[in-house]
């Protein structure tokens, strides 16, 4: 035997569970936004990175070639190589506002640190490094147009023993603020002479001056900088492999000039760390991703006719770097966007539900009321064709019982027609539209009503007058029902006034007793006992509202101890 299932309404949706749905595919959207842009931003910095590579290693190939033609002793191409092995952290789609300054400058720089740099090496058959990007203070010297000893000059820690230049580089990164330099920092050299070797391109330093440039913050670009600090240099050395000449700078005639002049290459610590990198041979690999970034490229050169490997790692790690800010703030807006969204989506769904839910509830009482107030009538009907059927009546009673079943079968079907009607106008809008003259159709209406009008003995006037661009059907329906009202409702010796103006049509008649009209335009509500009678169904003032709204109308309904108003705002 089935099982034969209940009927249950369904359980409607409340604003916070559409709200927590709509917010759930949106925080779905937003994973899957996060993975792309991730994989957006990955693609991006490994392409700024291979480009650098790139670069890099064309600027150092293409140097070493050029100092083999000519004869250049290995110092350089090794200072060459501090100065050309690096990588810049620009994106040129990242708004302005978010930059900083790390982003203007190569990693390998006073401004790198040690998640972010890029090293090379040049080693020998042997494996052993005789060139590379360490970070040194380096310089170009041109000693006159064309003179062979023209070049790129080191002085380098590495090899001297001299106290003088560990002094040198104390000062430097002192004035950087220590091991880890403050990006908003970078320091310049003035050297007005210095101690050369010719043979080996070693300068030092013997008269110079360190220049601390201080950057603004809040992303200024570097034209803001400024002196703030400046500390002088003097070393004497007493060495006949060593020449001392003065030092002029780039726009002046005399020679020997020095120009770029600063520490340039791979942070000592990043160096030191990860050295066993440009100590490999093997295939070329690159990969990494959104947070970390690596490379190892190998070429074949030649330094002082022998082959050699030219090995460069580059490593970018995006924490805490623009690149990071830059995504977490791209997915933050779109998920912030797609809350909104879902919130946005939510809410009209929700007014369309609620919109529905009151058409449902407003059905479900319409009919329930329907199936009330038919009931009455119904057992009138039922009982007197009873009393018919039985025989026992006269052939009065049986008249009077005849015409009573007709009285309440015509209410019956007044009661539907207008039940249907008005379930026919909710929702609804009218579409053939004319002028009308509002008080000529009130007084045709108010004529319908005269003799009642009569028999109560009821004073009534229709004063003003306007002329209204809508459905003539609709505006008659609301009229009607707005006067009938009153007439039914007005006691005997009572009055009633019909104003007009441009704005609206006002019914006011006198009553017994005050009556709450707070309900009264629903269906089937007919207020206190004073409105409360057979001749009524409680479905004038509902019809009447639901014409009016389907005008563009408004209808408000107010009452006193003597006094009932109706009003129809145009």
């Amino acid at each position: 035997m089935k099982r034969i299932k209940s009927y249950s309404p369904q359980k409607r949706t409340t604003f916070l569970r559409l709200f927590l749905k709509a917010l759930c595919a949106a925080l779905i959207c937003t994973v899957i936004f996060a993975n792309a842009f991730r994989s957006v931003m990955d693609n991006k910095i490994r392409q700024e990175i291979l480009d650098s590579v790139n670069q890099s290693e064309g600027a150092i190939v293409g140097r070493a070639a050029r100092n083999e033609a000519k004869g250049s002793p290995v110092n350089d191409i090794h200072g060459y190589m501090s100065m050309y092995t690096n990588f810049w952290v620009m994106f040129e789609d990242i708004p302005k506002f978010l930059m900083r300054n790390d982003n203007y400058y190569p990693v390998n720089s006073d401004y790198g640190n040690t998640e972010n740099y890029a090293m090379s090496a040049i080693l020998d058959k042997e494996g052993n490094i005789i060139a590379s990007s360490r970070a040194k203070l380096t310089a170009n010297l041109i000693f006159g147009k064309d003179d062979k000893d023209n070049g790129i000059y080191v002085c380098d820690v590495q090899q001297t023993d001299i106290p003088e230049v560990q002094e040198l580089y104390g000062v430097y990164y002192d004035l950087l603020g220590g091991p880890n330099p403050d990006p908003n920092r970078s320091v310049s050299f003035s050297v007005n002479s210095a101690y050369v070797d010719k043979d080996a391109h070693i300068f030092i330093p013997h008269e110079a001056d360190l220049e601390l440039y201080t950057y603004k913050k809040n992303n200024q670009p570097l034209v803001e900088a400024e002196v703030t600090e400046t500390r002088h240099i003097s070393i004497t050395l007493d060495d006949d492999d060593y020449e001392l000449v003065d030092c002029h700078r780039l726009t002046d005639k005399e020679y020997p000039k020095i120009a770029l002049c600063s520490v340039h290459g791979t942070p000592w610590e990043s160096f030191d760390n990860n050295i066993e990198k440009v100590g490999e041979y093997g295939v070329a690999r690159s990969g990494g991703n959104f947070r970390s970034f690596e490379c190892l490229e190998h070429k074949s050169v030649y330094v002082n006719g022998e082959q050699c490997t030219l090995n460069l790692f580059f490593h970018s790690n995006t924490k805490g770097t623009i690149a990071e800010t830059y995504y977490r703030l791209g997915v933050a807006a779109f998920g912030l966007i797609s809350a909104l969204l879902a919130l946005l989506w939510a809410w009209q769904k929700n007014v369309r539900n609620k919109a529905r839910y009151a058409f449902e509830d407003y059905q479900r009482d319409l009919t329930d009321h329907l199936a009330h107030d038919i009931k009455t009538p119904l057992m009138a009907i039922s009982g007197y064709a009873e009393n018919v059927l039985n025989g026992k009546l006269t052939e009065e009673e049986q008249k009077e019982y005849l015409n009573s079943i007709l009285d309440n079968v015509s209410f019956t079907d007044s009661l539907i027609s207008k039940t249907l009607y008005l379930n026919h106008m909710e929702g609804k809008s009218t579409s053939g539209q004319e002028e009308i003259k509002v008080n000529d159709m009130a007084e045709e209406i108010l004529g319908r009503y005269a003799l009642l009008l009569h028999e109560k003995k009821i004073v009534y006037s229709v004063s003003g007058d306007a002329e209204v661009r809508t459905d003539r059907a609709s505006m008659e329906t609301i009229l009607e029902n707005l006067i009938s009202n009153a007439v039914k409702y007005t006691p005997e010796d009572g009055t009633l006034r019909i104003a007009i103006d441009k704005k609206q049509l006002t019914v006011t008649n006198t009553v017994s007793e005050k009556t709450d009209t707070r309900d009264l335009k629903r269906p089937f509500v007919r207020g206190d006992a004073a409105r409360s009678n057979t001749d009524g169904n409680g479905l004038g003032l509902a019809i009447a509202e639901r014409a009016a709204l389907a005008n563009g109308f408004r209808l408000s309904v107010s009452c006193t101890d003597t006094e009932f108003r109706t009003e129809l705002r145009f």
